[in-house]
């Protein structure tokens, strides 16, 4: 399986390492050790600040990395925080170093909502499809099987789905009987059409399995097989270039990268 966008990666990690640059900030700024600004912060500074400062960015930053509906509107909450603490600490203490990191926080929160409002970026979170990290292996198949009894053909199959082309239409959210045989064992399992495409001369279908204990042992059984014999789609294994610094090598020199693509 491919591995999450970098980019949500990079931004993840760089909000759990925040409570850790702020403290380091604050340490050059104030000319204290590490270890003597942190006991300050943890046993003096007010604890809304201390809350804003280092409770609320690695929370965030998990919430970025779930990449679900709900972590969406979690890390818009956590940054709305953030930023009412920073507004708390600079009427604590009005100065122009704490009115200039307060407008630094407000342009560093407009740039994060403006990042997650992005179209691909929102898809992410918001339909379970861009998740392709997390679907299954697949395998390439090739077998002939049938649909509502009706002849059709599975090129790729996956523990929880397969992508199936037929010669009819169907509905989307419509429940199918596929049917095949495979090395002398035959299976018969139903499945959800989850989106149907028109080709050439027939219809893709993906179709996502209602699987009984039976059907599901029987087909991790198969998947075993087909994984024995090599028959992985290959791009769903991360390669060279799924790395960090080829991420990072088109992001500085190509500008591609910063959005998420399926």
């Amino acid at each position: 399986m491919k591995r999450k966008p970098w980019p949500i990666v990079f931004l993840a990690l760089l909000h759990v390492l925040a409570p850790f640059g702020n403290i380091l900030m604050n340490s050059y700024r104030s000319g204290r050790s590490f270890e003597s600004t942190w006991s300050f912060w943890l046993h003096i500074l007010p604890k809304p600040l201390f809350f804003s400062y280092v409770i609320l960015p690695p929370i965030a930053g998990v919430f970025i990395y779930i990449c679900r509906r709900w972590s969406y509107w979690s890390y818009a909450a956590c940054l709305g925080l953030i930023f009412l603490g920073n507004v708390y600490g600079f009427w604590t203490n009005v100065n122009w170093v704490n009115f200039v990191t307060l407008l630094l926080v407000l342009m560093v929160d407009l740039l994060a909502v403006a990042y997650f409002f992005a179209p691909s970026v929102r898809q992410v979170y918001f339909d379970p499809r861009m998740r392709w990290w997390e679907t299954a292996p697949r395998y390439i198949f090739n077998n002939q099987s049938f649909i509502d009894g009706q002849p059709s053909f599975i090129k790729n199959i996956s523990e929880g789905g397969a992508f199936v082309e037929t010669d009819s239409p169907y509905a989307e959210g419509q429940t199918l009987d596929l049917a095949w045989s495979y090395e002398g064992e035959s299976f018969a399992i139903p499945a959800k059409l989850v989106y149907q495409k028109k080709q050439s001369l027939n219809f893709g279908c993906g179709l996502r399995f209602d699987h009984t204990p039976l059907t599901q042992k029987t087909m991790s059984r198969l998947i075993l097989r087909l994984h024995k014999d090599g028959k992985m789609i290959r791009d769903r294994i991360p390669g060279p270039e799924d790395s960090f610094w080829v991420w990072l090598r088109k992001l500085v020199i190509n500008r591609e990268g910063l959005f998420p693509k399926r």
